[in-house]
């Protein structure tokens, strides 16, 4: 029984204080915006017209949700943070049981018509209208949230190590310079990144922000007051070197090694046509990514581009080197001495491969001595001496000599082109290892000369918080 009443005893003053609090505000709440009140939401709050309203305004940045490269687009999550002073606002706490501060709908009050100017999707002003706090000084604290869809223009000259600058411009629409003034809410010169949330895509670089005066060229000359927070965001390229850049440098080097396989084997030209069609892949996956712009070429682009060339190149001389190789038409063609020169005895020792075995080019064609006339007239006189199965015999050998003579020149020609033949193998075997030092210095050279290109490569970045 002691312990409910005591229960009461603490609990009714509470009650009666909510009560009362309800009850002061319910008062102040008439009294600033009830039937008696002269109160206009619509009239700037000044009490000299010839004095500017000078408004706090300060931008939060929440999260870079997306930027959309092929339409130029950046969607952001931001907190709008705005103070200014209404002399019709205030009211003694102590009439009102020390109430410091009310709640209020913000469109019991004036509110500044502040809109995104290069908004890109029609929604200018925020997207949720949060409470406006008044204190009982009159100046009036309003914190809404939006997300803002904002026109950018993106420069995807060094994609995917790319920069972008974009930026939010804030300002009234109806109001000029000389009845609405900006000054900064709480951070200056800057965004507020107390609450940002780190981008996965993004890295955020810095967020400065500056206000400006635009005069106007057209009567009655007013200037207007503008609020620009811009924002200075780098790519985080790790996915795009992973899943592009190196396979498309892994590619190239397999160009490369076209040339170190053998011109017999027959699956050169296909794996030639095949790296072409990879090649042609990846440039239509880039064309998918990127914004369609004429301004600048994209440096992964320029690489492709640079791959896809040296690889038509690969083909064009892989064919010229597959014809040195099998045309049988060359067999017949004698080798030029500066050829031979240059490619049989100058080049195989600067290329680290190994000489030609060395073969008679001349072959003595002397004559057999069966054939001299002497032999043959001694056989002549001595057969009358002989016996007849012997001179047969004779007889037959001599008739035979001309076959076998003619057997022999036979087998040298068909040896002298076989050796011409396997010259211009060797010479197209030459040619491909020449092509593959050019093509693996050129390759070399223009990566690092394409990369090299890239401001700021090196540098680690991280989020300015």
């Amino acid at each position: 029984m002691f312990c409910q009443v005591y229960f009461f005893i603490l609990i009714i003053p509470i009650f009666r204080r909510i009560d009362g609090v309800n009850v002061q505000e319910e008062n102040l709440m008439n009294m600033l915006f009830g039937k008696n009140s002269q109160y206009n939401a619509l009239i700037t709050p000044v009490a000299n017209a010839s004095e500017p309203l000078v408004i706090h305004f300060g931008l939060t940045l929440a999260q870079i949700i997306n930027v959309y490269e092929k339409e130029q687009i950046v969607k952001v999550n931001v907190w709008l943070q705005l103070r200014w002073y209404d002399y019709q606002m205030r009211w003694n706490p102590d009439r009102f049981d020390h109430l410091e501060s009310i709640r209020v709908p913000p469109e019991k009050v004036w509110t500044p018509d502040l809109v995104l100017f290069n908004n890109a999707d029609g929604n200018y002003e925020v997207s949720y209208r949060a409470n406006a706090v008044i204190s009982s000084e009159g100046k009036i604290l309003w914190i809404p949230i939006a997300i803002f869809k904002l026109t950018c223009t993106i420069n995807v000259e060094y994609f995917p190590f790319d920069q972008q600058t974009c930026g939010l411009r804030f300002g009234s629409t109806g109001l000029s310079a000389s009845q609405v003034r900006f000054d900064w809410y709480a951070t200056e010169n800057s965004m507020e990144l107390s609450d940002y949330v780190t981008s996965g895509t993004w890295t955020l670089l810095s967020a400065p922000a500056k206000i400006r005066i635009i005069k106007s060229s057209e009567p009655p000359y007013e200037s207007r007051t503008e609020m620009v927070f811009s924002m200075i965001i780098q790519r985080r390229p790790l996915f795009y070197t992973i899943n592009l850049i190196v396979p498309t440098m892994m590619i190239s080097l397999l160009t490369i090694t076209l040339f170190c396989l053998p011109s017999d084997a027959a699956e050169k030209m296909g794996l030639c046509t095949s790296i072409l069609v990879a090649l042609v892949f990846f440039m239509l996956l880039v064309s998918r990514i990127l914004p369609p712009t004429s301004i600048s070429i994209p440096l992964i682009s320029k690489y492709l581009m640079f791959t896809f060339i040296m690889n038509l190149l690969t083909v064009c001389l892989s064919v010229l080197s597959l014809y040195l190789n099998h045309h049988r038409i060359l067999m017949h063609t004698p080798i030029p001495y500066w050829v031979r020169i240059i490619f049989l005895h100058a080049l195989p020792t600067c290329l680290f491969l190994h000489k030609p075995c060395d073969y008679h080019r001349t072959c003595e064609r002397e004559e057999s001595p069966m054939n001299s006339p002497l032999i043959l007239r001694k056989i002549k006189t001595r057969q009358r001496k002989l016996p007849m199965e012997m001179n047969y015999l004779i007889e037959q050998f001599l008739e035979r000599s001309n076959d076998i003579k003619y057997i022999s020149k036979k087998i040298a020609a068909n040896t002298e082109e076989m050796q011409i033949f396997n010259d211009w193998k060797y010479i197209s075997l030459v040619i491909d290892r020449i092509q593959l030092f050019i093509f693996l210095s050129v390759t070399f050279i223009g990566t690092i000369a394409l990369f090299f290109q890239i401001p700021k490569l090196f540098d680690s970045q991280r989020d300015v918080l």
